[in-house]
């Protein structure tokens, strides 16, 4: 019985990835289960409020030339024994694999594993568009887990064992969104939270501080704005903003995201998975530059979902038109009865407990 408690997450790469396996994680150790976690050094930045064993392996994509792939090739047999050592170590009831190339090398080890011990493989997709890694091991899932409720690119014998489940948020939700949000007062300086995921975004800040050159000191009095900048563009962002004459905080990363959330009445960011949740669950209007050079192009079909409910404008990064960005900002900005549509949408937008409908399928299994 006790072995039926451990459970183990892959995952890894960028913060998309590796926070809703963190909240799912730690929801589960608050359960009484055994939760360990396998990452990749990248993925180790995000692991500071996991509350389970954290377990670190070598991995890596193909993605490059000659001597990269040998130096990936090296990298994914020196990742491949350690999945098997820690394997060993835990002796998982459960693996859950939350995507990305980090979490190949640990669920082939799982699946290999099966012929010697009982271990049931569960897949969880944050995207409208099925991952790489987790089509791989589609036919030796046992569960599939989705953020979308029409993920593409299952095959239709697969279905069966799709569940709809959303995405694992944080273990302590805040019950309600502050009132200084909904605060109509018309001497309140509108914020604008620019921000671009974990990773950050040199291209879209560009886009952005040629857009924001063309603001009028009227519009720029109007506007408070938090922005999330890489730090080669730090200064240059500074003295843009400075130019203009507008209220700003500059950060290249925010750990306190979800309260800057609670205050924010328009967002301009990427379109990852963990973001579009982040916005249907604090109804922010929106303006998405999903990132171009998303595998599968999932980003843009994530937006997509919320452009097709009326909740957001999406700008094309590769066709990027100043004057036409500028208009849809200025319209956003200027137009509080718009804004107030889209939040009308976004409630309609129901979010389903991820972290229980999930639990709930892990111990149906067990019984």
């Amino acid at each position: 019985m006790k072995n039926d408690k451990k459970i183990l997450i892959c995952s890894g790469g960028t913060g998309g990835h590796v926070l809703p396996a963190i909240n799912f994680g730690n929801y589960l150790i608050s359960k009484g289960y055994i939760c360990s976690i396998i990452l990749d050094r990248r993925g180790l930045k995000y692991k500071n409020n996991f509350k389970g064993k954290i377990f670190s392996i070598q991995s890596s994509h193909l993605s490059g030339n000659f001597f990269f792939k040998i130096r990936s090739i090296i990298k994914l047999s020196i990742g491949f024994f350690q999945s098997i050592f820690y394997l060993i170590i835990i002796r998982p009831r459960h693996c859950i694999s939350f995507g990305s190339y980090a979490s190949f090398l640990p669920v082939l080890v799982c699946t290999i594993f099966k012929i010697f011990q009982k271990i049931d493989i569960h897949i969880h997709e944050q995207n409208s568009f099925m991952g790489r890694v987790n089509l791989l091991f589609l036919s030796n899932a046992k569960n599939i887990f989705i953020n979308f409720k029409n993920t593409e690119n299952i095959e239709k014998k697969y279905l069966y064992k799709t569940y709809y489940v959303g995405l694992p948020n944080l273990l302590k939700i805040k019950a309600s969104i502050k009132q200084s949000k909904n605060n109509n007062d018309n001497n309140k300086k509108i914020t604008i939270f620019i921000y671009s995921g974990s990773q950050g975004s040199v291209s879209m800040t560009k886009c952005l501080l040629l857009m924001f050159s063309e603001l009028t000191i009227k519009e720029a009095e109007k506007i408070k704005i938090i922005i999330q900048s890489p730090n080669e563009l730090k200064e240059k962002v500074k003295k843009a903003l400075k130019n203009i004459n507008v209220e700003f905080v500059i950060k290249d990363f925010y750990h306190d995201i979800h309260e800057i959330l609670e205050v924010t009445d328009i967002a301009i960011t990427r379109s990852g998975a963990g973001t579009i949740n982040d916005l249907i669950y604090y109804k922010i209007p929106s303006i998405l530059f999903p990132l171009p050079s998303a595998v599968n192009n999932h980003q843009i079909k994530n937006a997509q979902y919320l452009q097709n409910k009326q909740c957001a404008i999406i700008i094309n990064e590769n066709k990027f038109d100043k004057k036409n960005s500028l208009e849809i900002f200025r319209n956003l900005i200027e137009d509080s009865q718009k804004r107030q549509i889209m939040k009308n949408y976004l409630n309609k937008i129901l979010i389903p407990n991820a972290n229980k409908l999930m639990l709930k399928v892990l111990q149906d299994e067990n019984k």
